[in-house]
C-alpha cells in the first residue's frame, strides 16, 4: 500500500489526482492562443467553451473562453502550471487522439502557447420504448453508460433521455464506444395484466429494464456507436412481481434530527423499487413494491446540533429475502456499533511522525451498508484526520461488516513508503479484510522500502509522449485492494514514476485517454496483453518502456 497523499486521494477524491511534475514558480503568466478544428475537415468550430482545470500547486484554478467565428479563442494571464484541457460544443465530442493531449504544462516565460484542439461529431442513440404489448410507454426514463467507464468529469461518457408520447427517446452527444442502455418507467407503474391468471392478489409492475430486454444487468447487451452517426434500438419494458416488506425498528440512537431506513440490493439480484422513507411512529416502515431478490436493510441518520451536521449508517440484521410473497411483522434492530482501534510501527524501528499518516475503513465489494469511515469520526464520508502522535489511531461507531484498512499520507516526501502488514491476532488481514467487532484492534507495520516503476512512455514511432495516463494494476490475488492500483501522468518528456509499490507482480499500462475502471475485471481481460507484467521485490527499482494505448481514436 502505498503511503503517498496522491495515491490516497485517487481513492477519494478523484479530482485532486495528478502527475509527479511540480509546479513551476509563477514568474510568468502566460497568454493561451488557440483554435479549435473539426475532425475530420478542419473546419473552425464557433462558439465552442474552452476550458482550463488546474491540476495541481498554484495553477488549482480555472480558465474558460468561446471561440469566435474563425474558431479562435484567447485566455490571457493564466498562471504556470498543468492543466486539464474540456472543450464542448453541442453536437460535439472532443477528439482525443494520441497527439493532441486532454493536459497541457505551461512553464513560465514559455514559447509554446498557441494550441489546436480538435472536435468530432458526437454519437447519438435514439429509440423507441415500449410496454409488454408492444404499445409506445412516455416518460420512460433512458440511460445510456459506457461500459466499463468510471464515474467522472466526462460528459460524453454517459446520456439521458426521456420518451414522448410516442415512445421515442433521443441520447446525443456521446463518444464512440460500446454502451449499457436501461429503460425505468415512472416507478411503481402497474401492469395492466396484474390480475391475470388467476393471481388478483399480486402486485405486477414495470421495472428498470436493460436492452435488448433482460432484469439483470449482466445479461445486458452493449450498444455499439460510432462518431457522427445515429444508432437506433427499440426494446420493451419488462414487469415483474413486486411484494411488501413491512416491520418495525426498535432501539434507534437518540437524539437524531432525521432517520431514514432503505434496501439496498445485494449482488445485483433485483432491485428495491421503492425509495428510501422516513421511519413512521414506532419505528415502522412498509415498503410496497420491492422486487425479488436479497437484500441488506440500513439506517441513515442525521443528527443536527453543534456546527455541521453529522451522518451515520447503521446495518439492521440479516439480509432479507424477498422470494415469493410478503415479507411482514419484521423486527429489526440496529447491530451494535463497533470499534476499530490500533498502533502503527516503522519496520526499521526508526521514530516517524505518524501525524503525517491517515486511516479510513473501506467495505469489501457488496458490503452496501457501511461506507467509508475516517479515524476519529463516526460520520460518512469524512475527510480524514490524522493518527496520534504515539502512532495509535481508534475509528468509533463502526457499523458491523468486512472492511480493508486503507491508509493515506499527508506529505508528499512519503512517497516510498508502502503498507508492510496488517494483522489481526497474528493474522495477515491486508487483502482478507476483517471483520468489525465490538473491539478490533490491528497491529501495522509500514516500511520506507516501497518499490518503483518508472521510465518513458512512447508512441508507434518510439517519440516520447507527454501527459499520457499511465496506470499500474496489482496480481489477481491483490485485486480487491483498491490502494494497490496506481495512477500517474507523464510529463513533457514522456516521463512517469509510480513509487511506493507493494512486492509483487503488476500489469502497467500507458493510455492517450483512460475513461475505463481500472479496478473493473473487464478492463484487464480488454488491455491487459497490450501492456507491460512487472515483478517487484521490496525496494527494487525497474525501469520499463511502455507503448502507448489509444482507446478511442475512432472516426465517423
Amino acid at each position: 500500500m502505498r503511503l503517498f497523499a496522491l495515491a490516497f486521494s485517487c481513492i477519494l477524491i478523484p479530482t485532486v489526482c495528478a502527475g509527479q511534475t511540480a509546479s513551476p514558480k509563477q514568474t510568468a503568466t502566460p497568454r493561451i492562443r488557440g483554435k479549435v478544428l473539426q475532425e475530420p475537415g478542419g473546419q473552425p468550430i464557433r462558439k465552442a467553451d474552452v476550458q482550463l482545470n488546474g491540476r495541481e500547486g498554484t495553477s488549482a484554478a480555472q480558465y474558460s473562453a468561446i471561440t469566435d467565428g474563425e474558431g479562435q479563442f484567447t485566455i490571457d494571464d493564466v498562471q504556470p502550471g498543468r492543466y486539464v484541457v474540456v472543450v464542448e460544443h453541442p453536437g460535439f465530442v472532443q477528439s482525443s487522439g494520441g497527439k493532441r493531449p486532454a493536459t497541457i504544462l505551461l512553464l513560465p516565460g514559455s514559447g509554446k502557447t498557441d494550441f489546436i484542439f480538435h472536435m468530432q461529431p458526437a454519437a447519438v442513440i435514439t429509440g423507441k420504448i415500449v410496454d409488454i404489448d408492444g404499445d409506445a410507454m412516455g416518460g420512460v426514463g433512458v440511460t445510456a453508460i459506457r461500459a466499463g467507464s468510471v464515474p467522472g468529469p466526462d460528459v460524453h461518457s454517459f446520456g439521458n433521455g426521456t420518451t414522448n408520447d410516442l415512445g421515442e427517446f433521443r441520447i446525443p452527444g456521446l463518444r464512440a464506444g460500446r454502451y449499457k442502455v436501461s429503460a425505468t418507467p415512472p416507478q411503481n407503474l402497474p401492469s395492466q395484466h396484474a390480475d391475470e391468471g388467476g393471481k388478483g392478489k399480486e402486485q405486477v409492475i414495470y421495472t428498470t429494464t436493460y436492452y435488448p430486454g433482460t432484469l439483470v444487468e449482466e445479461q445486458a447487451v452493449a450498444v455499439e456507436v460510432h462518431l457522427g452517426s445515429e444508432t437506433p434500438i427499440t426494446f420493451g419494458v419488462l414487469t415483474s412481481r413486486a411484494f411488501r416488506v413491512a416491520g418495525t425498528v426498535a432501539g434507534l440512537p437518540s437524539g437524531a434530527s432525521m432517520t431514514q431506513i432503505m434496501l439496498e440490493t445485494r449482488g445485483g439480484s433485483g432491485g428495491a423499487g421503492d425509495a428510501p422513507q422516513s421511519l413512521g411512529d414506532g419505528g415502522h416502515f412498509e415498503f410496497s413494491n420491492v422486487l425479488p431478490g436479497s437484500y441488506d436493510v440500513q439506517l441513515v441518520i442525521v443528527t443536527f446540533g453543534g456546527g455541521q451536521p453529522s451522518m451515520q449508517m447503521l446495518r439492521l440484521g440479516q439480509p432479507i429475502e424477498v422470494r415469493d410473497a410478503n415479507v411482514e411483522g419484521l423486527r429489526l434492530q440496529p447491530e451494535p456499533a463497533g470499534q476499530v482501534r490500533g498502533k502503527f510501527r516503522l519496520d526499521t524501528g526508526q521514530k516517524f511522525d505518524w501525524t503525517q499518516l491517515t486511516v479510513v475503513l473501506v467495505p469489501l465489494d457488496g458490503q452496501q451498508a457501511s461506507g467509508v469511515f475516517a479515524a476519529g469520526s463516526s460520520a460518512a464520508p469524512a475527510a480524514p484526520p490524522g493518527t496520534n502522535a504515539d502512532g495509535t489511531f481508534e475509528l468509533k461507531n463502526v457499523s458491523g461488516g468486512t472492511y480493508l484498512l486503507v491508509i493515506g499520507a499527508k506529505s508528499n516526501t512519503l512517497r516510498d513508503y508502502y503498507t508492510k502488514s496488517v494483522e489481526l491476532g497474528g493474522r495477515e488481514v491486508a487483502d482478507s479484510g476483517f471483520m468489525v467487532g465490538a473491539d478490533t484492534y490491528l497491529d501495522v507495520t509500514v516500511s520506507a522500502k516501497g518499490a518503483s516503476i518508472e521510465e518513458t512512455v512512447v508512441d508507434g514511432h518510439g517519440q516520447p509522449v507527454p501527459y499520457a495516463t499511465v496506470v499500474s494494476a496489482p496480481s489477481a490475488e491483490h485485486r480487491t485492494r483498491p490502494d494497490l492500483y496506481q495512477r500517474d501522468t507523464t510529463d513533457v518528456n514522456g516521463h512517469f514514476s509510480l513509487r511506493g509499490l507493494n512486492p509483487g507482480k503488476y500489469t502497467v499500462l500507458a493510455f492517450d485517454e483512460l475513461q475505463e475502471d481500472v479496478r473493473q475485471p473487464e478492463f484487464l481481460k480488454s488491455y491487459g496483453t497490450r501492456g507491460e507484467n512487472v515483478e517487484l521485490e521490496e525496494g527494487a527499482r525497474k525501469s520499463i518502456v511502455l507503448k502507448l494505448i489509444v482507446t478511442d481514436s475512432e472516426g465517423p
